[in-house]
């Protein structure tokens, strides 16, 4: 049996972020609209905030069938993602959650590494 691998310090700072919606959301913005608003939103200047601050994955999805808004963000901590989203100014969407998941483990590592 072989033995695990060692967990560094840093990779258990690491976290996972997922976001979700359920829609339409209380003030009737549809699933579409959420992750069309994303597409014009989401700038050069924000992607470049976003890896300085820590992130090293971030994507959005909406269910076919309309029922709802994902989203999942990987941060190297959780002080780079709370100051990220303090700068830009991004509160979540009306009855939005945010589940924390920690740690990172799988088939295959974040970015290949």
């Amino acid at each position: 049996m072989k033995s695990s691998p060692r967990v560094s310090r840093s990779m258990l700072s690491r976290m996972w972020m997922l976001f979700h919606a359920p829609c339409p959301t209380p003030d009737g913005r549809t699933a579409r609209e959420l992750y069309e608003k994303r597409i014009t939103w989401i700038t050069d200047a924000m992607r470049a905030s976003a890896v300085e601050h820590g992130c090293t994955f971030h994507r959005a999805w909406h269910a076919a069938d309309g029922s709802a808004f994902w989203a999942l963000a990987h941060w190297q901590t959780r002080e780079g993602a709370r100051a990220f989203y303090e700068l830009w100014q991004i509160d979540a969407e009306p009855g939005e959650t945010t589940t924390i998941l920690e740690g990172d483990v799988g088939l295959v590592p974040l970015g290949g590494d």
